[in-house]
Order: C-alpha cells, then sequence, then structure tokens
C-alpha cells in the first residue's frame, strides 16, 4: 500500500492511539501515511500565531471546545507535534511555569479527545458504508461522504487498521469490502487533489514498472497524437500541452517529501516512502529525458536534488 502524508496533526495522535475495529479487539500499529492528505486547500497558519489566537478564543469563548475545530483547520500538520515539544520543554525547564504548562496541557488534552471523537466518528462511517448493501449502493454513499468533506485521516486510518485485522483473520469477504472502499476512496481524493500530488500518488500505489511508465508518459508528455472515437489516431498540428508539465510534478514531489521528512513517526516507515517516491522520481527523470530539453531535465533534476540529499540524511 502507498504511504503518503498525514494531515492536521492526526499522525501524532493517531501514532499512540488504541483505535477500535469495526467489529473485535483494537489493534495498535504504525499508521499508514497517505499522499493525497500532502494538498493543501488554504494557507496554514505558523504554531506561534495559531497558538495564540486559538488560545485567545477560548478565553472569549469561555471553553476550548466551542473554537477548537475551527482553529484545528487552520492549522498545519505540525502544529499538534509542536505543542507536544512546546510542553515537554516548559514542564523540563529547572522552574517551569505552573501556569503554561497549565495551558499547554489543556490545550493537548483537549485535542487528544477531540481526535478520539474523529476516531469513533470514523468507526461509525465504516459501518454505515459496510451496512449499505449492494456494492453501487456503497459507493454511492462513499461519494456522497467525501463530496460533503466528511472523511478525513480518521477514516483512513480506521479504514487501514480494520483491514490489516481482516488480513491477519483470514477473512477474505471483508478484505475484499474494505479494499474496495480503499481503493474508491483513494480514487475519490486523486479527484480533488492538485495534479501533480495525485499523479504521485496514483504512481506510488501502482506496483508494476511498465504501467508506472505508461501512466507517465501520458501525463508528463506534451500529446502529438489525438485518439479519435473508433480508436485510430490523429496527429495534432501542435502538440497539446502535457497534463502534467516535469515541474508541476517535481514540485509535487518535492512538497510531499518535504512533509513526510518532518513527521514524527517511525523512521522505517518514512524511509520506506522515500524510497517508493525516489523510485518514481528516477522513472519520471528518465521518461523528461527522453522528452524534453536538456535545459529541462536539469531543471526538473535540480528541483529534486536537495529533497533527497535531506532525506539521506536522516
Amino acid at each position: 500500500m502507498a504511504l503518503s502524508v498525514l494531515v492536521a496533526g492526526l499522525s501524532f495522535i493517531a501514532s499512540r492511539a488504541v483505535l477500535p475495529r469495526v467489529a473485535g479487539v483494537a489493534v495498535q500499529r504504525p499508521a499508514p501515511i497517505y499522499l493525497c492528505d500532502a494538498a493543501e486547500t488554504a494557507e496554514k497558519l505558523v504554531f506561534d500565531e495559531a497558538l495564540a489566537g486559538m488560545m485567545a478564543a477560548a478565553e472569549s469563548a469561555g471553553s476550548l471546545q466551542p473554537v477548537l475545530d475551527i482553529w484545528l483547520d487552520r492549522v498545519d500538520d505540525m502544529f499538534v507535534p509542536t505543542l507536544a515539544s512546546r510542553l515537554e520543554a516548559v514542564s523540563s525547564q529547572e522552574t517551569p511555569d505552573a501556569g503554561e504548562v497549565a495551558r499547554l496541557s489543556a490545550l493537548l488534552g483537549a485535542i487528544e479527545r477531540r481526535s478520539l471523537e474523529k476516531f469513533s466518528e470514523a468507526r461509525q462511517q465504516l459501518q454505515d458504508l459496510l451496512g449499505a448493501g449492494e456494492i453501487n449502493a456503497m459507493d454511492s454513499k462513499l461519494c456522497q461522504m467525501i463530496a460533503k468533506r466528511k472523511l478525513d485521516a480518521g477514516f483512513l486510518y480506521v479504514l487501514h487498521r480494520n483491514m490489516d485485522d481482516a488480513r491477519g483473520e483470514g477473512d477474505e469477504n471483508l478484505l475484499k469490502l474494505l479494499t474496495h472502499i480503499h481503493t474508491r476512496t483513494e480514487e475519490e481524493l486523486e479527484k480533488r487533489t492538485p495534479p501533480g500530488l495525485s499523479l504521485l500518488h496514483k504512481l506510488t500505489r501502482t506496483t508494476d514498472p511498465a504501467l508506472r511508465g505508461r501512466i507517465l508518459r501520458h501525463y508528463l508528455v506534451p500529446q502529438g497524437m489525438l485518439k479519435l472515437p473508433d480508436g485510430s489516431q490523429m496527429p495534432l498540428d501542435v502538440p497539446a500541452p502535457a497534463l502534467v508539465p516535469p515541474s508541476e510534478f517535481a514540485a509535487a514531489v518535492d512538497s510531499a517529501l518535504v512533509k513526510v521528512l518532518s513527521m514524527p513517526i517511525d523512521r522505517s516507515a518514512i524511509a520506506s516512502t522515500v524510497e517508493e517516491v525516489r523510485t518514481v522520481a528516477k522513472e519520471a527523470r528518465a521518461v523528461v529525458e527522453e522528452a524534453y530539453s536538456a535545459e529541462e531535465l536539469d531543471a526538473f533534476t535540480e528541483k529534486l536534488t536537495p529533497v533527497f540529499e535531506r532525506a539521506r540524511s536522516i
């Protein structure tokens, strides 16, 4: 299963939480990293700005609960790990500021409780999908959930956990259903993801190198032929632009890896993700070399070199 980036600080909570199965015993395994989640729909606040705003809003409202969801939507995926580090640093001072420790502890506790509530909601969502009946009804309900932005990283996490349990218990029927939900969820998320990142995600979950090569050529290379309804092809006077220009794909790879490298999760999970993306990047470079100028190839390579060098040092 392709690895990608966790969002909204859920990686920190999820990496420690014991999550419930749809039915059966809770398990505790490392969370997957979902690439499509690397996309950000709006500019996020820096930590100190977000913390100050969140605490001011909570003071005005008289409680953290009414303002938590609104403010968590405005922070990036490093807010919760940074908050935990800040709390640890303040607590370990020779003379800790008791008020600051209490304030940060209350906020971290509230976020953890809200995250666990989200996982409980995700479990119910998965139960609803599995109870939809036939496949078409399940797909329809899934698409509605995604269109209404009801599914988040918590849902993917719970889904992944249940797939692992079904596989371990040899429940092939449940595994097939869960795998179908996972595949359809990824497909729908890809439609709502920027093209470069969507392509990266598609490639990292394609295990056949030959198929990856065809996908890369379809998206990265300008198309000089128009496919007609009868299956024949007509040459174009001016090639159509690439669906995903190499510069856009390189930027997506760079952005995704920067996020992956900053995640406070198991190093082996990060190393596995980096190797998946490195393989895809090498294959993409070969396609760029075939179809573009030396200058464009150099630009593609120069964009990716720093992040892979950084990854090698971790």
